[in-house]
Parts: C-alpha cells; sequence; structure tokens
C-alpha cells in the first residue's frame, strides 16, 4: 500500500506502466471534473471511477482485495475511514470468481487510517482494504478511484 499527498503521486507512478497517466487524468479532472460513473481513458488497461457518497458509521467492515487491478484512490473532498491488512492475514469469505476481480474477506487484525481530502492511497493486491466508512471529520466523500491494470 501506498498513502501520501496527491502531489507526490509522480513520485511513485513517473515510471511505472499504466500507472503514469494518473497524475495527469487527476488533473484534468480537478480543472473540468467528470460526470460520476466510469470514465475510460486507456481501455481495460486504466480506467476511473467517479463517485459521490454519504459515509456511513455502520456500513459493514468488508475487506476487499484485487488480483488483476491496483486501486488509486484519490480523495477529492471530504474523507473516509478505511480498513487496511495483508491478505496473507486474512479469512476468505468470498474468493474471486470467473470474470470478476474482487475477492471479499475478513481481517481481524485490520488496521485503519483515514484518507483525506487531497490525499491518495494505492492498494496492490496483497492489500485487503475496506473503504467507504464514516470518518470523525466528515460525512461525505468525493474520490477518484483509478484502475490500473497490473
Amino acid at each position: 500500500m501506498i498513502y501520501d499527498k496527491v502531489e507526490n503521486m509522480g513520485i511513485y507512478f513517473n515510471n511505472l506502466p499504466n500507472f503514469e497517466k494518473v497524475p495527469a487524468e487527476y488533473r484534468k479532472f480537478i480543472e473540468s471534473p467528470f460526470n460520476e460513473g466510469r470514465i475510460d481513458i486507456d481501455g481495460d488497461n486504466l480506467w476511473c471511477n467517479v463517485a459521490s457518497y454519504e459515509v456511513n458509521p455502520d456500513n459493514p467492515l468488508k475487506y476487499e482485495a484485487h488480483k488483476e487491478y491496483a486501486d488509486v484512490q484519490i480523495m477529492v473532498d471530504g474523507e473516509e475511514l478505511f480498513g487496511w491488512a495483508n491478505t496473507n492475514e486474512c479469512i476468505i469469505t468470498e474468493d474471486f470468481k470467473e470474470g470478476c476481480d474482487i475477492a471479499f474477506m475478513d481481517a481481524p487484525n485490520g488496521q485503519f487510517f483515514a484518507l483525506r481530502k487531497g490525499y491518495f492511497a494505492v492498494f496492490f493486491p496483497e492489500d485487503a482494504h475496506a473503504p467507504c466508512r464514516k470518518s470523525e471529520n466528515a460525512d461525505t466523500a468525493h474520490k477518484l478511484v483509478f484502475k490500473v491494470k497490473l
């Protein structure tokens, strides 16, 4: 997992295939916001989901992981609490299915962090993550989730 300020994305992404376009696409969004929903950028190699929603303290703590894509989640406005755990320390509750890049799991030893406005987090296949939980500081979240083909 990577967690840092958006202005530092280039440090991590400039030389990684499919990741290198993320900072420029983020800047395009800030200059002229996209509509909510899926935005195709480079076919199945890179796309973005734009979402705004209320975060809820009662959302079930449902960890997810992906094996074909990394998630680059950028908080544009608001804040949400994330659970994180290494997948090796998780208990799979719903394994990957054919044609679906998501598995669900429980993480008895999960850790928590707040994804705040102006920050991003990258989740790789070994990073189980549980998004969309209410933090103490915000009731809403507006974020970009870039799906980057590995």
